[in-house]
């Protein structure tokens, strides 16, 4: 017997040991660790972007769109810029901002010019090109120079005869759209002719980084409202995912204060209504606490960071980590006078073994799918639950001396519920009435997997980017197309043979309208020297003859083209040419990537089509893609459930058969009923159906089989084990229930799925009760 109890506190000591251990790595983990917001992260990798042979590139894309902001304002007085110059400094002095652009500085337009016209024979444009290749543009340059609105000086026609560099400003002004210079300023204006100024930022670090993200929204919300209280008839409108990761993860802390709170609250009280004792409340707190932290250590050493949709989650592991310590410590409440600690823990473990695996099974199920945010859950729970386990198995029985003892604790209201169930004419009203609530709430049930139902987001901020979008014509439709290569001359050569396409896009109407850099590769640079080399000769001879160009321009004009220089993407990133441009290229690794916007996608099958011959092209329809998606796993998911249950029910009817084909049959009705009562609660709370909602169904699977078991166990007297399970499923309901008020609908959704599961499993759980308990 002493070997024994040395044993038991052997095991409670390696215990201790391995639980400081994780509280001194949490220490070493949590100042850098990053909090995830985005519910793309939730997500698996598209199909498209599978594809692509480093998918460092696409991700270093999004992370460089995400940490754009822009904000547009319409001054009261076109003149009267001082508002704009006020706000623009402003954000200059803003330590979490990395660059803010918006004004054209004389001399940033002066280096421009300078770059431009310095390679002007190897950036022609596409329309100077065939004006060259048809002999046209020596009546374009004419045309220029007797254009009364043309402003051609002499310097510009001594210097530069072609006016390449001209037909190039040209060129990219109309690429840019309805964006121009006004005061030295980028503007655009809108349908009601009203001229809007437009100022970009991009941030130092991710939108999604909460340790900064937070504050930098107050920040720039207070110089809006200083911006509005100084010029109140001035309008400022904004855009960026900052705000919108922002407003998540304030939604989400929301949450978690609000859902935590009424759990803790909830749980408090029924422990004390229950124990009339602190020490029960003191001891669950220890062992939900171990699986806490234990589990967000193991999340944040898989991950490297958690994400908030895991964090929320995480309060409803709290209902199941409950269960072991509330099973325990009423054994020992209701039979503590009657057997030692140890003995109450071994009535119990064979049980608590089974359900832990089985909820394990569950979350296993949702660690193998392609969901990031579900992988952390999983991990997550995996470890929280088994450190709970543990926690039980090695600490409470020197932990629960002195519990008051409580034998005759709701034994009257217990035992005349389940009396009840002794009755045939009960049964089957029960039976009868769960199926008739099933089938009006499941008849109700509306499948959608639009990823878009997945988060609420503000009126306020739609609105503005819609308004942005319609002012500049830059659309935030989230498609586009991404060319790649191993190296940067092979993303710009397919770049360039891409481009004829999308130009018989727009005009079959397929697209309306498309953006890329102005970088052209160095095959096509050289193909422009060529160019030039052989029709810029005959033009600068008509000049002369004309008067217009001085004869000695053609010893000037061979010697720039022998000492031309190529533009490499280095030279071309560092220089002022690529404003604009640079958020559209990278190169990571060794390999290159472009991104083409597109706006105003009419036919995407057609896009699909036109680039399906090219290589290295590859078409990204972020909202398409997750929604066919989202149908596709939906589905998939639903045939392995749906094997599940029928596994699980041939399991307990093989299991039961020995008792009768009766029961047998019976207790397979708390696991159907679990399942179908979280499809028609989920179906009357207006709900959409989707793969997050079915995701939960896999822990409604795993609940329903516990309360089975505990129930079944006949070690353990009836009424203790329908307490246990009352008290567990009031706990659950208080962690799990109370998500369905979250304000973000996939949360909501899985806490509708589990409050419906949760209360079926609990109602119909005595049906599991072998006979020979009876």
């Amino acid at each position: 017997m002493m070997e024994q109890q040395l044993r038991y506190k052997y095991a409670a000591l390696i215990w201790f040991g391995i639980v400081l251990i994780f509280i001194l790595v949490l220490c070493y983990l949590l100042p850098s660790c990053r909090l995830n917001t985005s519910i793309i992260e939730l997500l698996p990798k598209q199909n498209s972007t599978q594809k692509i042979k480093d998918a460092e590139i696409i991700g270093e894309l999004q992370q460089r769109l995400d940490k754009q902001l822009i904000w547009l304002i319409k001054p009261d007085q076109i003149n009267d810029l001082s508002s704009i110059q006020w706000f623009y400094q402003k954000l200059q002095s803003q330590n979490f901002i990395a660059t803010v652009q918006g004004e054209i500085t004389p001399d940033f337009q002066t280096e421009w010019s300078k770059f431009a016209f310095q390679y002007r024979y190897l950036l022609i444009d596409q329309n100077t090109q065939q004006r060259l290749k048809n002999n046209e543009q020596l009546s374009w340059i004419l045309s220029q120079l007797y254009n009364p609105f043309g402003g051609v000086n002499v310097t510009e026609i001594t210097n530069d005869p072609l006016l390449l560099t001209r037909a190039g400003q040209l060129n990219q002004n109309n690429s840019l759209s309805k964006l121009q210079l006004t005061h030295n300023w980028l503007s655009a204006i809108d349908k009601h002719d009203q001229i809007w100024f437009i100022i970009y930022a991009e941030l130092k670090q991710s939108s999604f980084n909460l340790n900064q993200t937070h504050e930098s929204v107050i920040q720039l919300n207070r110089l809006i409202e200083e911006f509005n209280d100084k010029w109140p008839n001035n309008e400022i409108l904004t855009r960026g995912i900052l705000f919108y990761s922002d407003y998540a993860s304030s939604q989400a802390q929301d949450d978690i204060e609000t859902i935590g709170t009424l759990s803790f609250i909830g749980i408090t009280l029924l422990v004390l209504s229950i124990f009339r004792s602190i020490k029960p409340l003191l001891l669950t707190l220890l062992s939900i606490s171990v699986g806490l932290l234990i589990g967000l250590v193991a999340v944040l050493i898989s991950f490297k960071e958690i994400h908030l949709f895991t964090l929320v989650m995480s309060t409803s592991i709290v209902g199941i980590a409950e269960d072991y310590a509330t099973h325990y410590l009423v054994e020992r409440m209701l039979h503590g006078n009657q057997e030692t600690a140890r003995e109450s823990l071994k009535k119990l473990q064979n049980t608590f073994i089974i359900a832990l695996l089985t909820s394990l099974i569950a979350y296993i199920i949702l660690l193998i799918t392609p969901f990031p945010g579900l992988q952390q859950l999983a991990i997550f729970a995996i470890f929280g639950l088994i450190a709970t386990f543990f926690t039980v198995i090695c600490w409470y029985p020197f932990l629960v001396n002195r519990l008051p003892v409580r034998e005759k604790v709701a034994k009257n209201w217990l035992t005349y519920w389940l009396n009840l169930w002794q009755y045939r004419s009960f049964r089957w009203a029960m039976i009868v009435g769960g199926l008739f609530f099933i089938i009006l709430g499941s008849s109700q049930i509306e499948i959608d997997d639009d990823i878009s139902r997945l988060q609420t987001m503000p009126e306020q901020l739609k609105q503005q980017e819609q308004q942005i979008a319609a002012i500049t014509e830059q659309q935030n439709e989230q498609k586009w197309l991404l060319v790649y290569g191993t190296n940067p001359e092979q993303t710009l050569q397919r770049l360039e043979e891409l481009l004829p396409t999308l130009d018989n896009a727009k005009k079959q109407q397929w697209i309306t309208q498309y953006q890329t850099i102005n970088l052209p590769s160095l095959k096509k640079q050289q193909e422009q020297l060529t160019l030039i080399k052989q029709t810029a000769p005959k033009i600068i001879d008509k000049l002369i003859q004309m008067g217009l160009v001085q004869p000695s321009f053609f010893t000037q004009f061979k010697a720039t083209l022998e000492s031309q220089e190529l533009i490499y993407p280095n030279t071309w990133l560092e220089s002022p040419y690529s404003f604009g441009w640079r958020l559209l290229w990278i190169t990571s690794n060794n390999k290159s990537a472009t991104l083409i916007p597109l706006n105003g996608v009419n036919d995407t099958n057609k896009i699909r089509e036109l680039i399906s011959d090219y290589s290295g092209v590859v078409f990204v329809n972020n909202k398409a893609d997750y929604d066919e998606m989202f149908h596709s796993y939906r589905i998939q998911l639903s045939y392995l459930l749906t094997i599940t249950i029928i596994f699980i029910c041939i399991t307990f009817f093989i299991k039961n058969y020995r008792y009768s084909l009766k029961f047998a049959f019976l207790s397979c009705i708390p696991t159907l009923f679990s399942i179908g009562s979280a499809f028609a609660l989920l179906g009357f709370s207006g709900q959409p159906f989707n793969l997050f909602s079915l995701l939960a169904f896999i822990l409604v699977i795993g609940m329903g089989i516990d309360y089975s078991l505990f129930m079944s166990n006949s070690k353990s007297i009836t009424t203790s084990s329908f307490l246990a399970v009352f008290m567990a499923a009031i706990s659950t309901f208080l962690s799990f229930g109370l998500l369905t008020l979250s304000h973000t609908s996939a949360i909501a959704s899985f806490g509708f799925v589990i409050a419906g599961g949760l209360i079926a499993a609990f109602l119909f759980s005595p049906l599991a009760i072998p006979p020979k308990v009876e």
